[in-house]
């Protein structure tokens, strides 16, 4: 059993900051959070001063590719050997896990490589965050993301290819409905799987109690996928008024994966990006933002993801989604719960961690300043804890073109 105390802690549910607490952990799983009034000084003895330090619940990044290395063209690797994308995928894992992100939901595999880092890190073989992965996506012949996805024609065809990927132990299914920046010869708003299609996908991760998510860009493609029931929506950059009014109705998710375009727009044009990727995602980031705020505003639930792995998009920067949220005016502690207990409530896993709740799991980041103050303090993260045990990585090799 471990005592930590004299600390400042965020609760998320509440949305406040709480001077002066403790928290008791006993193996995995808080046990106990009170006020430092109650402890005796023996008690205070036994137990980790964090001197005034804040503590949060460990950030979520819900959109992210852990086997993608964020160079300019990420796709140029796709055909490497398992075991190097396996090594780089623990790697990048672990950049996300010294960062302050416990919990990585991976929205695109690579032969299977990402359940057997999954499985690996949950019998505590390999040390990274929880894991979450897609298995491959499912997408329309020629479609985006079709190099390493799953092209599948028809709702027989798309129903089959959920099936394999809940098969090969998928813990939710990723659907591409639009274009994308990076695929060349295609508009990143044009429709692409139809709801038809969709819906038999999603019904069959549906049965067995899985979640689903879209990447969707243009509005036609989004309404398509709320339509067919889709749980969540990422990017969702050309939302516009009928979109919100249908995700509200049906309670649809929002990852709008904002902070892509922070690295793309700083690295891209100098580094190798091709124009037409970036002529793309200037075009979608000016329209993302309006919908962003329009979805914000109407309630919609909204979680953190950065779509690591992209070019020049690193695993260890989810903290700039929070910036990016802030920097849009939204309240630092909105933007801490988007990237907590309202992440993991879009992945379905709230009832075990996203908030320090007496009987969640251990998963915490101590801090030397309080990001409800200053959001930028989410950047440098004094310590990590994963399942109650701190996290002793080598500190992370970060990318030298990016600092």
């Amino acid at each position: 059993m471990k005592l930590f105390y004299n600390l400042g802690l965020i609760d998320v549910i509440k949305k406040e900051y709480i001077d002066n607490s403790y928290m008791i952990v006993e193996g995995e799983n808080i046990v106990e959070i009170g006020s430092g009034d109650k402890l005796t000084e023996e008690q205070k003895h036994k137990g980790i001063n964090l001197q005034g330090k804040t503590v949060m619940p460990g950030m979520f990044n819900i959109h992210a590719h852990a086997l993608s290395t964020p160079i300019a063209n990420p796709a140029s690797l796709n055909w490497e050997e398992p075991a190097k994308f396996a090594i780089r995928g623990l790697i990048h894992l672990q950049q996300h896990l010294k960062s302050g992100v416990t919990f990585v939901r991976d929205m695109n595999g690579r032969k299977q490589v990402e359940t057997g880092l999954r499985d690996a890190i949950r019998e505590k073989i390999a040390l990274g965050p929880d894991y979450y992965v897609a298995g491959q996506c499912l997408t329309m012949t020629g479609g985006h993301g079709s190099n390493t996805g799953r092209e599948c024609d028809g709702p027989i065809d798309c129903k089959k290819a959920a099936r394999e990927q809940l098969k090969r132990g998928a813990d939710f299914i990723k659907i591409m409905a639009t274009g994308g920046v990076m695929s060349p010869g295609m508009n990143e708003d044009e429709t692409q799987l139809d709801e038809d299609e969709m819906a038999a996908a999603i019904a069959e991760a549906h049965k067995v109690g899985k979640k689903t998510a879209v990447h969707a860009h243009g509005a036609s493609g989004i309404k398509n996928a709320v339509r067919a029931g889709i749980d969540s929506v990422e990017h969702g950059s050309y939302l516009d008024d009928e979109c919100i009014e249908l995700m509200l109705e049906r309670n649809t998710a929002l990852v709008p994966t904002l902070s892509v375009d922070y690295y793309l727009f700083k690295y891209g044009s100098e580094r190798g990006v091709p124009s037409y990727a970036m002529e793309k995602a200037k075009r979608a980031h000016e329209a993302q933002i309006e919908g962003f705020l329009k979805a914000w505003d109407a309630g919609i639930l909204i979680g953190v993801g950065t779509d690591a792995g992209t070019p020049f998009n690193p695993h260890y920067g989810t903290y700039m989604e929070f910036v990016s949220m802030v920097e849009l005016g939204i309240r630092p502690i909105d933007a801490l719960v988007a990237g907590t207990i309202n992440s993991a409530k879009i992945v379905g896993v709230d009832e075990w961690c996203g908030s320090l709740t007496v009987g969640k799991k251990a998963n915490f980041i101590v801090l030397e300043e309080n990001p409800m103050d200053n959001i930028w303090a989410l950047k440098n993260v004094d310590q990590v804890y994963k399942d109650g045990q701190l996290v002793l990585i080598p500190d992370i090799e970060y990318l030298p073109h990016l600092e």
